[in-house]
């Protein structure tokens, strides 16, 4: 999904740089009361480039979120297993579980007991 991702990017970043050479006439461009004068060619690639780094700022949140979960699921799965693996150690030993493990603390307790 991520090569997908970068040749879809890489195209339409030679997209627009094609578009933006295709059109060198020199525009005015007004903004915020000051007016410059360019290239639309480079009008176009500011606008591109602009583009691109609001959708990376307001994508970056929902990223780091979603790593912080997945760092936190990964620990926990880690607490798990190595659980399960001591429970499976006292099995072959006894013939059975010597001790009741305490009940996982973040799961809800059932309510219809």
């Amino acid at each position: 999904m991520v090569i997908f991702t970068l040749i879809l990017a890489l195209a339409f970043a030679i997209l627009a740089v094609v578009f933006a050479l295709e059109n060198p006439v020199m525009v005015t461009m007004s903004f915020f009361g000051r007016e410059v004068e360019g290239s639309l060619a480079l009008f176009i690639l500011l606008g591109v480039l602009l583009g691109v780094i609001i959708g990376i700022l307001v994508l970056a949140p929902g990223t780091v979120k979603h790593n912080l979960e997945l760092r936190n699921h990964r620990r926990r799965i880690g607490e798990l297993e190595k659980s399960l693996d001591e429970q499976k150690g006292q099995i072959p030993k006894t013939g059975r579980i010597t001790s009741v493990p305490e009940p996982l603390s973040d799961f809800p307790k059932d309510d219809k007991a």
